[in-house]
């Protein structure tokens, strides 16, 4: 194999596997999970032919061949780090770019407002698109190259991606006060009796009712969506309510007169995560982008 043709990715997987001589300790490493790290371990060893590294009482041992290509990798991926580490100026107050963050699981709706309205103080000529990604296909749309960043409430792991957790969410019901008398918080047998609305392809709601049957309990779904932007025009007007992850009805809830009421947590906690590419570094504008992201935290939860 001709060393200079190797991903840059599969270079930093190679040098964290000869460091740690383990695949869980590389994988942390990388902040990768384990099975991402096994899988470019693979696609290695397809491309040098060659095992590479060993499994053995002693951890992962490097084959002579292995031995042979670390000195040259790690002084390629140094120059790198190198070329990488000096990225060009961003100048947020005179900048006219455009950004595009990706968003699945209507995070959109929380993340938006509250990212255009801080970035507007720093950057007024900053343009910015919140683009609702449909459920699975986050993958295609950064294979891509259409979104820039990636706010995702599932699972994803990408070694040319690093994997940021931004918060935890839990579901709660939302309604309109002047229609549905909601206490503070509800419980399953009370959740029930009220007519649902239900968003068409939320994987939340698969869980949510999931959970419910496995308790025995099923909720009287009255009408169903297309998205999450559709609740406030029909819970305003009809005594329905709608069970949402908490970030979407506390951007409603500020925006509406409906009311948020908290319900068990019967599926257990859910993350949201930043997926930022490792080349963002050696771009100052995403790395701005990413830290204005990370600086909206309150937003997720309360």
């Amino acid at each position: 194999m001709n060393i200079s043709r190797m991903d840059l990715n599969l270079a930093q997987v190679f040098l964290a596997l000869w460091h740690e001589r383990s695949v869980s300790r590389a994988a942390t490493r990388l902040a990768l999970t384990q099975p991402a790290v096994s899988a470019s371990l693979r696609r290695l060893r397809v491309q040098c032919g060659d095992e590479l590294f060993v499994r053995t009482r002693y951890g992962m041992q490097p084959t002579s061949r292995a031995i042979e290509m670390a000195s040259t990798l790690d002084e390629c991926v140094d120059t790198m780090r190198v070329v990488l580490g000096k990225p060009g100026e961003f100048d947020p107050a005179s900048s006219t770019r455009s950004f595009v963050v990706g968003c699945d699981g209507g995070v959109d709706y929380a993340l938006g407002s509250h990212l255009m309205a801080r970035i507007r103080k720093v950057a007024p000529n900053v343009t910015l698109t919140a683009r609702t990604v449909a459920p699975g296909t986050m993958n295609l749309a950064l294979d891509r190259q259409e979104i820039d960043l990636a706010v995702t409430i599932y699972p994803l792991t990408r070694p040319d991606y690093a994997t940021i957790p931004l918060a935890s969410y839990r579901m709660v019901c939302i309604g309109n006060p002047a229609l549905v008398s909601l206490p503070d918080s509800l419980q399953l047998e009370e959740l029930c009796q009220w007519h649902h609305i239900l968003i068409e392809g939320s994987r939340q709601h698969s869980s949510f009712d999931h959970a419910l049957r496995n308790l025995g309990f099923s909720r009287t779904i009255r009408l169903v969506v297309p998205s999450f932007g559709h609740l406030p025009l029909v819970l305003g007007i009809s005594p329905t309510v709608a069970v949402v992850p908490e970030y979407i009805a506390r951007a409603f809830s500020a925006m509406t007169e409906l009311r948020i009421a908290g319900v068990p947590d019967i599926v257990g906690p859910r993350d949201i995560r930043l997926l930022s590419p490792r080349t963002s570094r050696a771009d100052a504008g995403l790395h701005w982008l990413e830290g204005m992201v990370l600086g909206l935290q309150d937003i997720w939860s309360a």
